[in-house]
C-alpha cells in the first residue's frame, strides 16, 4: 500500500488486494456525491457538506494503512488530509499503466482548449474540479473542453497541470506548442500588472490590441477584421441554449471586445488628425 501527497491530492495505491479496494470503493459510492471513478480507480473531491463522512473515511483509511504497512507516522498524514481530493487505485503486478495523451491549444489568445479524445468523462470531471471557479464549455462531439481564464490564477494552475506526469494511475502526456502556451500564461500575469497602472496610456492601448488578438504594429484594417470575427464568435446569442453562466461570460467578453475596438478606433483617428 503506497501513499503520495501533493498540494491538492492524497493518493493511495493498493497492491494486489482487490477485496480492500472494492470495499473502500463501495463505501465511497454510498457516502460521497462529488466523485469520479472506474473499475480500478476512484477520486473523491472535497465537499464541505460531506466533511463528517470524509473524516470517518480518512480514519478508516489510516487504520488500514497502519495494518498493512505499520507506518503510524504516515497514517497521521492520511487523517489530516481533509482539504484534499482522495484518489484510490488498485494496482496489480502484471498491470500495464495506460498512457493518456491530451492536446492543449490556445484559442483567440483568450481561452485554453483541451483535446481529450477518448478520455472525456474522467478527465472532464477532473478538469472542472481542478479549475474550480472557472467557466468551462464541454463539446462531447468534438472531444474538447474549453477553459475560460479567471485572472492570473489560471496561469498558475495551468503551469502546474502541464507538469503532471501521472493522473488517475495513468501516465499522462500533454502535447502543446510551448511558445504559444508560455506567451498566453505570461499575458494573463502581465494583464494583471498592466491593470494596476491605469495612467499609462501605452499599456492601456497594448491591452486593447491584445483583447482583439492583434499586435501593436498592426494596421487598423487588421484590427477591424479581427474585431468582426470576434464579435460574431462571442455574441451572447451564439451560445444558444447553454446555461446562464456561459451567457454572462459571453456578454462580458463581447463588451470587452466592443470597448477595445472603440478605444483603438479613436486612437487611430487621432493619429490621422495629427499626421494630416
Amino acid at each position: 500500500m503506497n501513499l503520495s501527497l501533493s498540494h491538492d491530492m492524497l493518493a493511495i495505491s493498493i497492491q494486489e488486494d482487490a477485496k480492500t479496494f472494492y470495499y473502500l470503493q463501495n463505501l465511497a459510492d454510498k457516502n460521497f456525491q462529488k466523485k469520479i471513478g472506474r473499475k480500478n480507480k476512484v477520486i473523491i473531491f472535497k465537499d464541505d457538506k460531506e466533511l463528517i463522512q470524509r473524516r470517518y473515511f480518512l480514519k478508516l483509511l489510516s487504520k488500514i494503512y497502519v495494518r498493512k504497512t505499520g507506518d503510524i507516522q504516515k497514517a497521521s498524514v492520511i487523517e489530516a488530509a481533509l482539504d484534499k481530493s482522495i484518489k484510490l487505485s488498485l494496482f496489480k503486478s502484471n498491470q500495464v499503466l495506460q498512457k493518456m495523451t491530451i492536446g492543449v491549444s490556445v484559442e483567440d489568445n483568450y481561452a485554453i482548449v483541451f483535446h481529450l479524445g477518448t478520455h472525456q468523462p474522467l478527465f472532464t470531471t477532473y478538469l472542472k474540479n481542478y479549475f474550480k471557479d472557472h467557466l468551462v464549455r464541454i463539446r462531447p462531439k468534438h472531444g474538447t473542453l474549453t477553459l475560460y481564464p479567471n485572472a492570473d490564477i489560471t496561469a498558475h494552475l495551468l503551469r502546474k497541470l502541464l507538469l503532471q506526469k501521472e493522473l488517475f494511475g495513468c501516465f499522462v502526456e500533454f502535447t502543446y506548442d510551448e511558445k504559444s502556451v508560455s506567451s498566453y500564461t505570461k499575458s494573463l500575469v502581465s494583464r494583471k500588472i498592466r491593470r494596476s497602472h491605469h495612467t499609462a496610456l501605452f499599456c492601456l492601448l497594448e491591452e486593447y490590441f491584445g483583447v482583439l488578438g492583434c499586435r501593436v504594429e498592426d494596421s487598423f484594417d487588421v484590427i477591424r477584421q479581427n474585431y468582426l470575427r470576434l464579435v460574431k464568435k462571442y455574441h451572447p446569442d451564439s451560445c444558444g441554449l447553454y446555461d446562464g453562466d456561459l451567457h454572462v461570460k459571453y456578454l462580458a467578453k463581447f463588451q470587452e471586445i466592443q470597448n477595445a475596438y472603440e478605444m483603438l478606433k479613436t486612437h487611430f483617428r487621432e493619429k490621422e488628425v495629427l499626421s494630416a
